[in-house]
């Protein structure tokens, strides 16, 4: 055999081995992929935590004379009672809460609701308007027990599912969170050394790295404070409705639906809904009909639309790809994935505007 057969037969052998290897690669990608799936939730929220309190570690450590060990045990606990405990508290109170209304609309379905129908066709202030409406419709009928109970009971058993889901599974959620604890201190000790690790293997230049690292730090921290702005708004706008509505302790509600307010679907709807539907059976026609639309028309859809103006101009982004970011992440992998998703399309406008710029270096060097 000449040399270019030996040639040859040695880069088929090369290609083979390739194939082979990245075939074992793909299938111990998958296996990784496979054991932490579970607790991909737990890692990123210990990453999004991390990355957000990691310059208040920097200074703990440097005040306790650059000792990693004991900066990362002190800081983990400060922040586990700051952050994780607060949010432990409001899931089981949001299990008494929803309870307390799925319990509410069944007794209100046992009679088909009739008994709210009648109250509000027969307000004062109502009955007029019901009176011009059917002059140009006829006899209306709300058929509550057909159509509104159903949809609203729904939407109180999804909420009251997934709180008991979390109470059922103490067991994984202890275990859950104590991961997220521990993944949170090693991420504090030996954060900076995995990043150097992590990015000495990404093929890029030093320059296109600290542009990858600003832009993580920089948009995680955009959406945090959009977030944050955002759940104050509508936590403000609930206590003005409750206010207005002459409900007792418009403050302390107000504060409550800030915090529901990070919870995907329905929200601050935990809180408003149920006060809504305490005035309805009360005879507050007015103002129970008054509360669901303001809830519904300011404090739950308004997020869908600050959000996305208080990350852009934090993140230097387009609104654009914020909100697709945000409701895409949201839609596909739950509150992480509002956090991630703009991450990840800001990553890949950045790597998209790297390959942009080598390109028309290239071509630019070749003219």
């Amino acid at each position: 055999m000449n040399k270019a057969g030996l040639l040859r037969v040695r880069m088929d052998r090369g290609h083979f081995y390739a194939l082979v290897a990245f075939f074992f690669c793909a299938i111990m990608f998958y296996v990784v992929y496979a054991i932490v799936a579970p607790f991909l939730t737990s890692l990123g929220w210990a990453g999004v935590i991390g990355v957000l309190t990691f310059p208040l570690y920097r200074r703990l450590r440097a005040r306790l004379g650059e000792r990693d060990t004991v900066a990362a045990g002190l800081m983990t606990p400060a922040v586990v009672l700051t952050l994780v405990v607060p949010f432990v508290g409001l899931t089981f109170f949001l299990v008494q809460e929803a309870a307390m209304a799925y319990g509410f609309l069944e007794k209100i379905a046992a009679d088909g609701g009739k008994s709210i129908v009648e109250s509000v066709q027969n307000h004062p202030v109502v009955k007029p308007w019901i009176a011009r409406i059917e002059d140009y419709t006829g006899p209306l009928s709300f058929e509550i027990d057909t159509r509104l109970l159903p949809e609203m009971k729904e939407v109180a058993a999804k909420v009251l599912g997934y709180s008991k889901e979390i109470v059922k599974n103490v067991f994984v959620f202890t275990i859950k969170l104590i991961l997220m604890v521990i993944t949170l201190f090693f991420i504090y000790r030996d954060g900076e050394r995995i990043q150097r690790h992590v990015l000495a293997i990404v093929p890029l230049t030093a320059a296109n790295k600290d542009i990858l690292t600003d832009t993580i730090r920089r948009v995680l921290k955009a959406v945090m404070y959009g977030v944050f702005l955002t759940c104050l708004v509508q936590g403000a706008l609930g206590g003005i409705g409750f206010w207005v509505a002459g409900l007792p302790s418009p403050l302390l509600f107000g504060a409550i639906m800030a915090v529901c307010a990070l919870i995907p679907v329905v929200g601050t709807g935990l809180i408003w809904l149920p006060a809504a539907i305490y005035l309805l059976a009360n005879g507050e026609i007015v103002r129970g009909i008054g509360l669901i639309i303001w809830g519904f028309v300011a404090v739950s859809s308004i997020d869908n639309v600050i959000r996305p103006f208080f990350i852009s101009g934090k993140a230097r982004l387009p609104v654009l790809v914020i909100a697709i970011g945000g409701l895409g992440g949201l839609a596909s992998f739950g509150l992480l994935g509002a956090v991630v998703g703009p991450i990840v399309l800001a990553l890949f406008l950045a790597l998209f505007e790297m390959y942009r710029g080598e390109v028309e270096a290239g071509e630019g060097g070749k003219a």
